[in-house]
């Protein structure tokens, strides 16, 4: 038993829930009525903060890390000794799924009434796209757990068990063969459908939350499929740089295994690495993650170029280029996106590439996940910080309720005002809680999941 880890374990999950509940600690009735006393979450001037950020920021990194895993996984089906994630392939998708609990939890702390957000599903609105935010979020969570689950069943098929959970959970693992005698026969691979599942829901996910920034009717209609374009590939851009982050720590908390050296080879291969895997192995993963990473980044620039293009090139849109540009937002985009999440990395997984160096690509992936953070933040706040005074709307769609008043050059005042960004005691304090709460989630996958190539389910799917 890892009692260091227990206590790390133990320690998180309730100062991160206990933080949680100090959000609602006024009033924890309140929230079963469907109302909050701590303090309303959308009474800012710029409405969307910091928790709608944070849901975005961790559910495209959780939705990222597994569609990333997952098609490595299902193009090597067959050959799984070209799948350099074979072996952690099991914990990359627990990382996925511990990274989209905080996301979750944002999503329902987000909404005014949260504990009425169950309404999300009870009262479906399909023209809404934050109600299907809400349907394809846990879409993707039972594609990432029939996935977990299915990767178990492979070890369980090969201890042979066979209690009826254990015969399901292999038959997840398996294929099926359905036959029409004299007509048809039909093979199909029950885990391929399973990851093939899971990559489709989470790829609309990325599309749809995009979308939600895109058809603001702040923005012009161009701006609807660029934002989710922007966010698939911020998927890998993020999910990318959490596996670099975790991959290498892992590897160097991880406790050496002890081996008993054979003359055919003096040397342990089993080191302090991440899982099992031998050295060479191990740059070979880190090789792969920088120059996948390298790729995503170098995709992320080119989207911002033509972000900051479609802005500055529109008339209706050039007072947000003017932000981006030398506005009030321009040292957050030049220093926190363009340097510290675009150069930068690139600098870094090129030499993590070169070198196959972890502790490069662990620098690498810090840079992007600092840029990633900003990016979401300028792309949910950019769009609201302008208030436009028209009295009809020059970008807004037919049967918009966005508030105009009747402003002109006329009589010599601004066409828009600007609006200020706070972040709220509220914000803050559940983002902190489910930040700390996902640590403590990671962990107790790691202790009570058999995550590792050598390790085997005793009981059920616990290790």
């Amino acid at each position: 038993m890892n009692v260091k880890l227990w206590v790390w374990t133990i320690v998180f999950i309730l100062i991160g829930g206990g933080i949680m509940f100090y959000g609602m600690s006024y009033n924890p009735l309140a929230w079963a009525q469907g109302f909050v006393s701590f303090t309303e979450p959308n009474d800012e001037p710029i409405p969307w903060g910091l928790l709608v950020i944070g849901y975005i920021f961790f559910g495209v990194i959780g939705t990222g890390v597994s569609t990333y895993n997952s098609l490595y996984e299902l193009f090597n089906k067959n050959h799984k000794e070209r799948n350099p994630f074979d072996k952690i392939k099991l914990r990359n998708e627990w990382l996925a799924l511990a990274v989209l609990i905080p996301g979750w939890i944002m999503v329902f702390a987000s909404t005014y009434k949260p504990a009425e957000a169950l309404f999300i599903y009870l009262s479906f609105r399909s023209t809404s796209r934050i109600a299907w935010n809400g349907v394809l979020y846990a879409l993707v969570g039972i594609g990432i757990i029939a996935e977990i689950l299915a990767l178990i069943g492979e070890k369980i098929k090969e201890e042979g068990k066979r209690g009826i959970l254990d015969r399901f959970l292999a038959w997840l693992s398996s294929k099926t063969t359905f036959e029409i005698p004299g007509m048809l026969k039909l093979v199909v691979d029950i885990d391929a459908l399973i990851v093939g599942y899971a990559i489709l829901a989470e790829l609309i996910l990325d599309a749809n939350l995009g979308s939600v920034f895109g058809y603001l009717s702040t923005w012009v209609y161009e701006f609807g499929p660029f934002m989710s374009i922007l966010l698939v590939v911020a998927s890998f851009y993020a999910g990318i740089a959490m596996i670099s982050f975790i991959t290498p720590l892992y590897s160097w908390l991880r406790r050496p295994t002890a081996i008993t050296p054979t003359p055919a080879k003096p040397i342990a291969t089993h080191i302090s690495g991440s899982g099992s895997i031998d050295p060479e192995e191990d740059n070979t993963v880190f090789k792969v993650l920088a120059r996948d990473g390298l790729l995503a980044t170098i995709g992320i620039g080119f989207l911002v170029l033509w972000w900051v293009w479609l802005t500055a090139t529109n008339q209706e849109t050039l007072p947000w280029a003017e932000l981006l540009i030398n506005g009030s937002w321009s040292l957050v985009f030049w220093i926190g996106l363009v340097l510290i999440g675009i150069i930068i990395p690139i600098i870094l997984y090129s030499i993590a590439y070169k070198k196959e160096s972890k502790g490069w690509l662990f620098a690498s992936s810090i840079f992007v996940l600092l840029g990633w953070f900003v990016l979401i933040t300028l792309a949910d706040v950019i769009p609201q910080a302008i208030s436009w005074y028209y009295s009809v709307s020059p970008v807004s769609p037919p049967g918009s309720t966005w508030a105009y008043e009747l402003r002109s050059n006329f009589n010599g005042v601004s066409q828009y005002t600007q609006l200020p960004f706070a972040i709220s005691q509220y914000d803050l304090v559940w983002f902190a809680g489910s930040v700390l709460f996902l640590l403590g989630v990671y962990t107790l996958g790691v202790l009570l999941l058999p995550l590792e190539e050598e390790e085997k389910p005793k009981h059920w799917f616990f290790k």
